[in-house]
């Protein structure tokens, strides 16, 4: 079974898509009803002979091109740890189903979806069973696994569950699916530009953060900015330091400095597409013409790049392999 091409569903910015291009797929449509994230979309990505197919709640699946594969980060704020995590009682956790209406009637040779971790155990793990029994009655063998960003090349540690779904039809078995192996971590070094020192207003919340009762008395301003090449995460009334790696992005995530030469900087859009994994080239087509604060959203909700890709060739090699 040779796959070749694919569609991009809640495709936000496109990290979904990119890996799968890095795997040698090419995307025949996208879809996407987000204010911003489709005006990033287009700048990234040669969009010129492809449509968008908008809201796939109401998507007519007789217009869509063919595709061997179907590609969707699903929204995760209703299952997220950090989020309310109402689950299906948000109409954003009634995505999925969609998704497999999509699926059902489209019946790709595979899919790939991804999520938050906190959906593995949501609900004491029903909403997953839920899920599971869905994507299957629509014809579809399904395996998961919680995979983190810092195994693929990147210094973010990001937990997500990925989906791989094979369609029954081709008769494969998969419990003989092989997940990628993790790579070596890279150090943070080459994925920081410096471009963004922090406002007089940052340091103020950094200071703010710094003599909470939380943290009162654990470090001075002078002590951080001694911290060469640390990360400072501040985030509800809890400050974190790391080494060598950035905490999780996330959409509501604009407190993620680190320390280079004594000058305190905050982490830029710029650098959060770097941590998720976009080539640099990539994100200069954006910086001129997206905000800051939007590229920042926009990489906190994306899927990293470097784990589709291995996802990508995974499961091409699985459905190419003729023995299984």
């Amino acid at each position: 079974m040779v796959i070749e091409t694919f569609m991009d569903f809640c495709s936000g910015i496109g990290g979904g898509r990119l890996g799968l291009e890095q795997a040698g797929l090419k995307c025949v449509g996208y879809s996407d009803t987000a204010r911003l994230a489709p005006i990033t979309y287009r700048l990234m990505h040669d969009t010129r002979n492809e449509k968008n197919y908008g809201n796939l709640k109401r998507v007519n699946t007789s217009i869509l091109p063919s595709f061997d594969m179907l590609i969707a980060g699903f929204p995760c704020q209703t299952f997220s740890v950090i989020g309310r995590k109402d689950g299906f009682s948000d109409d954003r956790g009634q995505i999925i189903f969609h998704l497999a209406r999509i699926i059902k009637e489209t019946q790709p040779a595979c899919f790939l979806l991804e999520n938050v971790k906190g959906l593995v155990t949501h609900d004491k793990g029903n909403t997953l069973k839920i899920i599971l029994n869905e994507l299957n009655e629509v014809g579809y063998d399904v395996t998961y696994k919680v995979l983190n960003s810092l195994d693929f090349g990147v210094p973010q540690m990001r937990q997500r569950v990925y989906f791989v779904g094979i369609n029954k039809n081709l008769n494969r078995n998969i419990d003989n699916f092989k997940w990628p192996q993790p790579i070596t971590k890279p150090g943070l070094g080459k994925y920081l530009v410096d471009n963004n020192v922090a406002s007089n207003e940052r340091l103020e919340i950094l200071k703010y953060y710094l003599d909470n009762p939380t943290n009162k008395g654990k470090y001075t301003i002078d002590a951080i900015c001694e911290m060469e090449g640390k990360i400072i995460d501040t985030r509800m009334n809890d400050l974190r330091i790391y080494e060598e790696r950035c905490p999780t992005l996330r959409a509501q995530r604009d407190g993620v400095l680190y320390i280079r030469n004594g000058v305190v900087y905050q982490l830029s859009g710029y650098e959060a597409l770097l941590l998720q994994g976009f080539p640099c080239e990539y994100a200069d087509r954006v910086k001129e013409e997206v905000t800051d604060r939007h590229l920042l959203m926009q990489a906190g909700n994306a899927m990293t790049v470097n784990v589709i890709k291995k996802l990508g060739k995974s499961i091409i090699n699985f459905l190419e392999n003729t023995e299984d």
